[in-house]
């Protein structure tokens, strides 16, 4: 055999080893790069939003001082307008009302009565037409003849006044609806109903 062939055949397999050792060999794994690390998500925690407060105006209720008292006398009834009721201070333990006493005299009335005191010995005589209080034509002032009455309150339904006692005496407290017998309007009126209230102011 000559050399030529020889070289030739072994120089095919020095390649043939070659390329089946490139083949074989184990590749390295190329590189991942390592997951960049998680940047965590930090909210920045928010400061409470500060609470509008506003200064509450305090609104005080009105009040309406009422001097202290004790009440004498209450009475309901029903009146024509051809009566009139007498209430004694006497009664009410008050045998005399001394000047600078007060007292306050709430009336009501489901129609128009006049209230006034008298002393003892007046109430006794307004039985008579003389002494019987009422109007004239074009005028509000009430007309009493021989009388001459205190705490008037004239044409109520619906008062409350407090009266001061000028005069030592025995009083009485009239309710009287006999003004309407002098008025058309009133003539016909039947009995209704009326409310006294009397106190004493302490």
């Amino acid at each position: 055999m000559s050399q030529r062939p020889v070289f030739c055949f072994f120089t095919v397999l020095l390649v043939i080893a070659v390329s089946f050792s490139g083949c074989t060999s184990q590749q390295a794994a190329p590189q991942t790069p390592a997951p960049a690390p998680a940047i965590a998500a930090t909210t920045a925690a928010q400061a409470p939003s500060p609470e509008i407060t506003t200064a509450a105006k305090t609104v005080q209720p009105t009040r309406t001082t009422v001097p202290a008292g004790k009440i004498l006398l209450t009475e309901k009834g029903m009146i024509s307008q051809k009566e009139y009721k007498t209430f004694y201070f006497k009664s009410m333990g008050h045998q005399f009302l001394q000047p600078g006493e007060k007292y306050r005299i709430t009336l009501r009335a489901d129609k128009p009565v006049i209230g006034y005191a008298v002393f003892s010995e007046q109430a006794s005589q307004l039985t008579g037409d003389t002494l019987t209080p009422h109007y004239v034509a074009h005028s509000d002032k009430i007309q009493w003849g021989l009388i001459e009455p205190y705490m008037v309150r004239g044409k109520v339904t619906d008062s409350e006044k407090t009266f001061t006692v000028e005069e030592l005496g025995p009083y009485v407290y009239v309710v009287d609806a006999r003004w309407m017998t002098f008025d058309d309007d009133y003539k016909s009126v039947g009995p209704f109903n009326y409310e006294l209230t009397i106190t004493e102011i302490l």
